[in-house]
């Protein structure tokens, strides 16, 4: 198996454990649960777990759920039995050194075994464990050498990486004030707000986290807000702001000045992105709702800069989402992709002449991407094409982006 599927720390299955964990691969497997969603659920649910219970359970089902095609053809087995899901754990436990009790004891399931169907492999798609129709699309869209290199990246386990605020605070004093907390840091000058956690730890409890001195952002999205140009006293209109994670960066480069128009299509997100805010001492947010038509109409050429982050594949979030490659399909695909169109189409009446469009997406398709921007570039004259950048995974200390700028000019 791959080297990013490292041996664990040495640890009994005990009973609840495994239950849980068999549980939970009904759940996502067999009943289509989202699997980053209820793995977190699980683990908020179990108060009596110690630490080392919760990081055991974690690693083993994102294991298995990034690696489910490679573990069932070790295993000879598909994940949707019993019997299935037993011979996935004996191969698990085989790989991570963990002690089989009885119950994931099987003959034909031995080191050597394991190490001969590796060595017989051929099929990469197995190997990089993807679906077939994802591999087709992956290959056909970044080539052949490209996607391997992409996807092998997008296997590896994502670093946790927060935001500094710098409405409350700066890099050096937050780092000093973690350090406190015995949470250790890194900077990367390539992303000058963002700080990478060394030792993994809970980090929603700790004051500084409450008092908002910073936000759980991946390190590739945290260069959107820069990327948009925005300067403090715009007008800036985030179109699909989701929970805020944009939002909030946007006004800490704006200093709380100049007005955020924040909408999705959830209200749900719209009241956490507020709720952000108000930890976050953001106050330049102008109005955050739901969008609709009348919303779109009002605002017609009202901002100087437009934020369209498109509902997408999120192919480009797999580090942190392995879920996402088994409930995604093409069809699911393709209509995110005439959601894109529309979107983009649609948005683009509350942006004045003069103004800057910003398309973003969490995906390295083209299909998502360039051909989004050269589609409506043909429809619309008077737009013209600025600057783009793909963020791809391989050379990313974050997850896989597409950002593009637009000018509107005022030829019709």
């Amino acid at each position: 198996m791959p080297a990013n599927i490292k041996r664990f720390m040495r640890m009994k299955w005990y009973p609840n454990l495994y239950n849980e964990v068999t549980k939970a691969l009904e759940a996502i497997f067999e009943h289509e649960q989202q699997a980053d969603k209820y793995i977190h659920s699980l683990l908020k649910k179990q108060k009596k777990w110690g630490s080392r219970d919760r990081k055991f359970v974690a690693k083993v089902l994102f294991d298995i759920v990034r690696w489910k095609r490679l573990c069932e053809y070790l295993a000879q087995a598909g994940i949707q039995s019993d019997e299935g899901k037993e011979r996935i754990l004996a191969v698990w436990s085989l790989l991570n050194d963990v002690p089989t009790p009885d119950y994931l004891t099987f003959k034909d399931i031995t080191p050597d075994g394991i190490q001969n169907r590796l060595n017989e492999l051929s099929d990469e798609s197995i190997r990089q464990s993807v679906p077939v129709w994802l591999f087709e699309i992956l290959r056909e869209q970044l080539g052949e050498n490209k996607w391997i290199k992409e996807i092998n990246a997008l296997n590896q386990e994502a670093e946790v990486v927060i935001r500094i605020n710098t409405l409350k605070t700066t890099r050096k004093k937050l780092q000093e004030i973690l350090k406190e907390f015995t949470v250790e840091t890194e900077f990367d000058h390539n992303h000058p707000d963002a700080l990478f956690i060394q030792n993994r730890k809970k980090l929603t409890t700790l004051p500084a986290y409450k008092q908002g001195l910073f936000e759980f952002q991946d390190a590739s999205s945290q260069l959107v807000a820069a990327f948009t140009g925005v300067q403090p006293g715009m007008t800036v209109i985030d179109a699909c702001a989701g929970a805020g994670g944009k939002t909030l960066h946007l006004a800490n480069l704006m200093k709380n000045k100049g007005k955020i128009f924040a909408y999705d299509i959830y209200d749900s997100k719209i009241k956490e992105l507020l709720r952000r805010a108000r930890r976050n001492g953001v106050k330049n947010i102008a109005e955050a709702a739901v969008i609709n038509r009348d919303i779109i109409n009002k605002n017609k050429e009202k901002a100087d800069i437009l934020l369209i982050d498109a509902p997408c594949s999120s192919l480009g979030t797999l580090r942190r989402k392995p879920g996402l490659k088994w409930e995604l399909t093409p069809d699911k695909l393709n209509k995110i992709n005439l959601i894109q169109k529309d979107i983009i189409n649609d948005y683009q009446k509350m942006l004045k002449p003069g103004g800057y469009l910003i398309y973003v997406t969490c995906s390295i398709l083209p299909l998502e991407n360039e051909k989004v921007i050269n589609a409506f570039l043909n429809q619309h004259k008077n737009y013209t094409f600025v600057a783009g950048k793909t963020i791809y995974p391989s050379t990313a200390r974050g997850d896989g982006f597409y950002m593009a700028k637009l000018k509107k000019t005022n030829k019709k």
